[in-house]
């Protein structure tokens, strides 16, 4: 012990002759120091185009095959499930080197759901959105993609309702299954209705369904990195999104005087699917306690962008009354007054009257 001492002793000497010594760390932001000449920064210039102008030919061309077989198998319930299988294949069994038997024997095993009636239509209905998404990639602006957009909606909804039916005392099922209640053809017994469109155009269902970024279609056409737009929704029964991302904001930018009409077709779309897939008594509490927030949200909107904003201060008064024990009501009596505070005429400044000059004798 006695022999460390001494060392022990130095230590700290040793210590701050090493820290002296030590560079300083390289600040993170520091620029680096390096004179290029007009010749190589020409050159550098140039490289970094033609590099550029490749990359932009090869994402060109990939869209552009993937754009070309969307549109093919779009056209039909047959060519849709074709593709969805060419892209099973590829993804799950071909680059896996799984063998060729084993995708037959994966067929077999899902014939159910491959022969469901809801099975093809959806996954047409997914391929659909797959593309109108690519087509969101490749535009500036998406004025084009609206009507379409709306018109997809439209069928996807249509689709749901399609597989659903009410009995007579309000029991929802599935619109095939027969009388005697037993599962409809080519699905498992207790399948939800129209679950399998659910699965396939909401996620949670096949492989091909959810959020097309990460469906078998995007996977088998390495198009995960593609889907860059912000201002788009990928989701393709989120409705909820749908509007709030792209229908929206395009018409209040574009047709403001439109805004309100839009905002009931998204309140509209919204309770058509819930009624179809809830029983009557099931929608009748959805309704009671969901459709108040969604006009609320109509109404402030509407005054927070200052389209009809009397008629939305109007209507959000008109919701609170007739919606006293709703649990947002308290919520919506403070966001009214805020909103009137933001509106009230700013009080006259009293004249100001100069006093009278005393007289002078």
């Amino acid at each position: 012990m006695k022999r460390l001492l001494p060392l022990l002793a130095f230590a700290p000497a040793l210590l701050s002759a090493q820290t002296a010594t030590e560079p300083p760390a390289a600040a993170a932001t520091a620029t680096p120091k390096v004179a290029l000449t007009a010749d190589q920064m020409a050159n550098l210039t140039k490289q970094l185009d033609q590099i550029e102008e490749t990359i932009t030919k090869n994402r060109d061309e990939a869209l552009g095959t993937a754009l070309s077989q969307f549109r093919s198998a779009a056209g039909s319930e047959k060519a849709a499930v074709d593709l969805y299988l060419s892209c099973e294949k590829l993804v799950e069994f071909d680059r896996k080197d799984r063998k060729t038997t084993d995708f037959q024997v994966w067929k077999d095993n899902n014939a159910g759901m491959l022969s469901d009636p809801e099975f093809g239509p959806a996954i047409k209905l997914q391929i659909e959105y797959t593309l109108l998404s690519l087509q969101a990639q490749q535009v500036e602006e998406i004025d084009t993609l609206i009507a379409p957009l709306q018109a997809f909606l439209g069928r996807a909804v249509g689709l749901v309702q399609e597989n659903t039916k009410h009995t007579a005392s309000g029991v929802v099922e599935a619109a095939d299954s027969n009388k005697k209640g037993n599962a409809p053809r080519g699905r498992q017994g207790g399948q939800r209705p129209a679950g399998m469109t659910l699965g396939i155009l909401q996620g949670g269902g096949n492989r091909g369904g959810g959020d097309v970024k990460s469906s078998v279609f995007s996977r088998a056409y390495q198009l995960e990195n593609y889907f860059t737009r912000q201002d788009w929704e990928y989701v393709p029964l989120n409705i909820a999104g749908i509007y709030s991302k792209v229908i929206l904001p395009f018409y209040l930018e574009n047709k403001p005087a439109e805004f309100s009409a839009q905002w009931d077709m998204r309140i509209n779309t919204e309770l058509s699917l819930r009624k179809a897939l809830q029983s009557e008594t099931e929608f009748q509490v959805y309704y009671k306690q969901n459709y108040p927030q969604l006009v609320w949200a109509k109404s402030q909107s509407l005054f927070s962008n200052s389209i009809n904003s009397i008629q939305a201060l109007a209507d959000m008064l008109k919701i609170i009354r007739e919606n006293p024990t709703h649990p947002n009501a308290s919520a919506w009596v403070k966001q009214l007054r805020e909103n009137v505070n933001q509106v009230q005429p700013t009080p006259a400044s009293p004249a100001l009257t100069e006093p009278a000059a005393a007289a002078v004798n």
